[in-house]
């Protein structure tokens, strides 16, 4: 069923743009160094799918990111708390997949 899909992957886009409006709330300076650390973490999610799921679209960005902050909560890690952490740029990188792949389609990624 077509209309699931489209539903699911609505819900997962409309999850990680709530998710990266909160983390650059709590950050300080956003620059062209920052935006090509997420583009390198970028890379790493999409390679990291693309062995995983076969696919990098919204759902799949949005599970790994859920899977990302689930950890980070684990270990003491909070939205805000530390600027451009590691998992804030991780969380920004997928956020940022999921925004590309709303202009571009899925990212149906090979099969290795």
């Amino acid at each position: 069923m077509v209309w699931v899909r489209i539903v699911r992957e609505s819900a997962a886009r409309r999850e990680l743009a709530l998710l990266r409006d909160r983390l650059l709330t709590g950050l300080t300076a956003y620059g062209p160094g920052l935006q090509a650390t997420i583009d390198q973490h970028a890379a790493a999610v999409r390679d990291i799918l693309g062995l995983t799921a076969g696919s990098a679209g919204p759902v799949e960005l949005a599970a790994y990111a859920r899977g990302v902050q689930d950890s980070a909560g684990e270990r003491g890690w909070r939205i805000g708390g530390a600027g451009d952490d590691w998992v804030t740029v991780r969380l920004l990188a997928a956020a940022s997949l999921a925004s590309a792949d709303a202009h571009a389609g899925l990212h149906e990624l090979p099969r290795l």
